[in-house]
């Protein structure tokens, strides 16, 4: 089947000044293309009249508009693209400009510039656009040259070529353990925190080394892990439905150690202030040192045995059964290895006195033993569970035996402890957990300190009311344990609207703060989208069988 096809040619350019022409421009259509290869698929595109553009001279505020029909001949529904085939565009300003609308298929918000490339370039000007069994989509594609007061002379010579025409939009996707280095520059990744006394504003992706990170096997040193911090705007992703059948939003916390991305619940839309799934108490008793633990052991007297880990929190199980109600059916996507920290270590062990954790020792200037030193010194986080803030593994946790014991996973094949997996007290364990507080402080938060522009703090609306907050007015858990003192066990949460974004903390019996869990994608899962919140990464399908769903991460 013989396709017809936009032609645009420039045949010379001559700019004088803004206020003549700019150029002699000729364009037309070619009765007969070549065909298109669509893989068996049948669609039809029709251009309207004879498509001459007239000859002439453009100048400023020139446009030029031409429509052309999409129309289905399948029985199936079809996916595809449209692009310029062999463009060539070398106009050195952005003045040149095209948008594409249409009554059911692909529409552009604006006018966006024409992608400039010196050699014969196929090139994608759409994104996936669905088309059903039969429909017709009709299409209008309109170049402007802007009017400006600005010197223009820089498209002296310039010149355009291409052919637009219709070709098949395969799902390639992007792997989860190369999003970072797939999307962002080598410039744009090279960026490291030294001091975090201070909030982070600004959306950014920064690196973290491997003193601070996890060792993802025995032989192996620890990966540099890649994480959001401030404002980040392109770290959603939408994956899963709820037993509802409402789409799960997330966003992308940070890279992990064994290649997975690491997500924090966002809630059922972008833009909603209830990003939690209930209210609760991270445990209901708190008259002990052990009730800090994810997992713990009752009664114990001395770290090691309330490292024990027999007994559920509260807030795991509530964790656990959510995942099943509601992630079960996604489980081959989710990482088995990925190691959620809760972090109990301390150099000075008392099961009575006033004690500060390990999190509490890396991020807050009270807890810090090293009062001498600066401030920005005595604050650094750790991706590596028990970690000084030297970086240094605190005493207690100088023993793999001891340390693991903090470090919960589903799998132990990355070092972790592989108690997620466990069935304690009727409740089936789950790839799942929480943020961790070290995770908050990378990502922009200072303990006491508001960061009303962190992205763990805000939903996808702009602006700086209370309607911003995922959360509401609403105080969130971590996973940190933070201090053990006149009979309170304690745990770092962060704060809603009424104090935005801050990293603060209360004690793990109280009720009224809410929960947003934290789950792990593998990192052989495929992704498209670009990461904003109105079009997110979303995860491509796999064969149940495939490598990757029976992959552990």
């Amino acid at each position: 089947m013989k396709k017809q096809y936009l032609i645009i040619g420039v045949v010379s350019i001559l700019i004088l000044t803004v206020s003549v022409s700019l150029g002699y421009w000729m364009a037309y259509i070619e009765g007969n293309g070549a065909p298109i290869d669509l893989t068996a698929q049948d669609l039809k595109i029709t251009f309207d009249s004879n498509g001459n553009i007239e000859p002439g001279y453009i100048e400023p505020g020139w446009t030029y508009r031409k429509t052309f029909t999409v129309t289905s001949e399948t029985n199936e529904i079809y996916y595809y693209k449209i692009i310029i085939k062999d463009l060539v565009n070398t106009f050195k300003t952005d003045y040149l400009k095209y948008k594409i609308t249409s009554s059911h298929g692909y529409n552009m918000d604006g006018f966006e510039v024409l992608p400039k490339t010196e050699k014969a370039t196929d090139t994608d000007i759409s994104d996936k656009i669905k088309i059903e069994p039969s429909e017709v989509q009709e299409y209008t594609i309109e170049f402007i040259y802007e009017t400006t007061t600005a010197d223009q002379s820089e498209d002296m010579g310039a010149t355009l070529g291409g052919t637009l025409y219709i070709g098949e939009w395969v799902e390639k996707g992007i792997l989860a353990k190369a999003l970072f280095t797939t999307k962002y520059t080598e410039e744009e990744l090279s960026k490291k925190r030294e001091d975090f006394s201070k909030i982070v504003s600004e959306g950014s992706v920064y690196y973290e080394d491997k003193n601070w990170t996890e060792d993802v096997t025995k032989d192996n040193v620890g990966e540099k892990v890649y994480y959001f911090a401030g404002n980040a705007q392109d770290n959603w992703v939408q994956f899963g439905q709820d037993s509802t059948g409402k789409n799960l939003y997330w966003r992308i916390i940070r890279s992990n150690e064994d290649g997975g991305l690491r997500l924090l619940y966002a809630g059922t839309s972008p833009d909603t202030t209830e990003a939690y799934i209930s209210a609760m108490a991270y445990n209901t008793s708190y008259d002990n040192t052990t009730y800090v633990g994810y997992m713990y052991s009752v009664g114990s007297t001395t770290l090691s045995a309330i490292r024990g880990n027999s007994t559920n929190s509260s807030i795991k199980a509530e964790l656990d059964t959510w995942y099943a109600t509601n992630l079960q059916s996604y489980d081959k996507y989710i990482s088995k290895t990925a190691i959620y920290c809760n972090d109990r270590s301390n150099d000075n062990w008392s099961s009575s006195s006033t004690m500060y954790y390990g999190a509490a020792q890396r991020l807050t200037i009270q807890a810090s033993s090293n009062k001498g030193a600066s401030q920005s010194s005595q604050y650094h986080p750790s991706f590596k569970c028990g970690n000084t803030y030297e970086g240094k593994l605190h005493t207690d946790s100088e023993s793999d035996t001891e340390r693991k014991k903090d470090m919960f996973s589903y799998s132990t094949l990355s070092g972790g402890n592989g108690l997620l997996s466990k069935s304690v007290g009727g409740v089936q364990g789950k790839p799942i957990g929480l943020i961790t507080a070290d995770e908050i402080s990378y990502a922009g938060g200072v303990y006491d300190t508001n960061n009303p522009n962190a992205y763990y703090y805000r939903n996808s609306k702009s602006g700086s009311g209370t309607d911003v907050s995922a959360v509401g007015s609403k105080y969130w858990w971590t996973m940190s344990p933070y201090i053990f003192d006149k009979g309170y066990a304690r745990m770092f949460y962060v704060r809603g609207s009424g104090l935005a974004g801050e990293l603060y903390n209360d004690y793990v019996g109280y009720s009224s703060n809410v929960v947003r869990p934290v789950i792990s994608l593998k990192g052989c899962v495929k992704m498209n989208g670009n990461g904003k919140s109105d079009d997110p990464y979303t995860v491509l399908d796999m064969e149940d069988a495939s490598e990757c769903a029976l992959a552990e991460n």
